[in-house]
């Protein structure tokens, strides 16, 4: 239980950092001149959007799996692991090539108004869950109820806190750093993460 906790934990700080989430964003209020507050205020909404996503099918997926438990324990007592362990190796992979999902700047089409774009990003954020942290839920469901509502919510905090956080940074400047580069090692690191706490969850 502790180590799907803590990996759904570190999981949640890295997906807050991943640019393309927060940094087309950024560069739109810069480009518009949106005040601190304007963009903080959509910043958070779109944050709210893409958790209710990722939240809504985590849930789901960790009760189903809870109830499955109850009756293939010893089958799923391997399932949940190695489910960790084959996602992180397929997040590992994704990020070496180079494939990197959600928000991305050719969304910010400049032809269209402000709310056209507003509601465009809601919509990608929205159809775009988290997926890297799925696994952690369907684990924490077989589990427990109790962990699998504590892994929704450190998600929800972290996540929001997170992108807010850093959507804040880059206003100061923050997006002189190379972008792409971190994106590319957090993809890599969270696959790790999963790696880990699979194994974790087999030995121990």
């Amino acid at each position: 239980m502790l180590e799907i906790l803590t990996g759904t934990i570190l999981i949640s700080l890295l997906h807050a950092l991943i640019p393309s989430h927060w940094l087309p964003l950024v560069s739109y209020a810069r480009l518009h001149k949106w005040t601190y507050g304007e963009t903080m205020r959509i910043c958070f909404y779109l944050a709210l959007s893409h958790v209710f996503s990722t939240v809504l099918l985590g849930f789901a997926l960790g009760m189903v799996f809870r109830l499955m438990n109850e009756t293939y324990t010893a089958m799923l007592h391997w399932v949940g692991p190695l489910l960790l362990i084959a996602s992180g190796l397929y997040f590992i992979y994704r990020h070496h090539t180079h494939h990197h999902f959600h928000i991305d700047s050719h969304m910010l089409d400049q032809t269209r108004t402000r709310k056209q774009i507003i509601y465009a990003l809601l919509a990608y954020m929205f159809l775009s869950p988290c997926l890297e942290v799925e696994a952690y839920f369907i684990n924490a469901g077989m589990h427990s109820q109790w962990l699998l509502l504590a892994c929704l919510g450190s998600y929800i905090i972290l996540s929001i806190g997170g992108m807010l956080w850093w959507v804040y940074l880059a206003l100061k400047g923050l997006e002189r750093i190379d972008m792409h580069r971190w994106e590319h090692s957090a993809g890599i690191i969270t696959g790790v993460i999963m790696v880990f706490t699979g194994l974790a969850s087999i030995l121990f």
